[in-house]
């Protein structure tokens, strides 16, 4: 499958990649909101893992102009050092699938990724 990763933090992102690559999907990893969505104006993805809080744009924000501009739009992973519940439940309002918070259990990242797309690509 074809996986776009985003977060501002080179070590998570490579970690994230690498061990979604070893299961045998296809990563793209961006650090900025924009360059995503550029990305996403000419290629497909079927699940994006988007990290919250970022230089340009959040995560919500993403989040929206997916939903807005991508039918249909795909799974979506948020992660988040934000844990209070309000931001919990305006991420998943927002429309995505599940709330990971950092440090994020790569294991369990690797395990529900796989489990979301299972589910939506049977």
């Amino acid at each position: 499958m074809r996986i776009a990763t985003l977060d501002d933090d080179d070590a998570q992102t490579q970690a994230i990649s690498r061990l979604l690559t070893d299961e045998g999907h296809v990563c793209w990893s961006f650090r900025a909101a924009r360059a995503l969505i550029s990305a996403l104006r000419q290629e497909t993805f079927d699940l994006l893992v988007l990290d919250w809080n970022l230089p340009d744009l959040t995560g919500v924000e993403v989040i929206d102009w997916v939903r807005q501009n991508l039918e249909p739009p795909p799974p979506m992973l948020l992660l988040t050092a934000r844990s209070a519940e309000e931001d919990v439940v305006a991420g998943l309002d927002a429309g995505v699938y599940y709330f990971f918070f950092k440090p994020v259990q790569l294991a369990v990242l690797v395990a529900r990724v796989n489990a979301l797309l299972r589910r939506t690509y049977p």
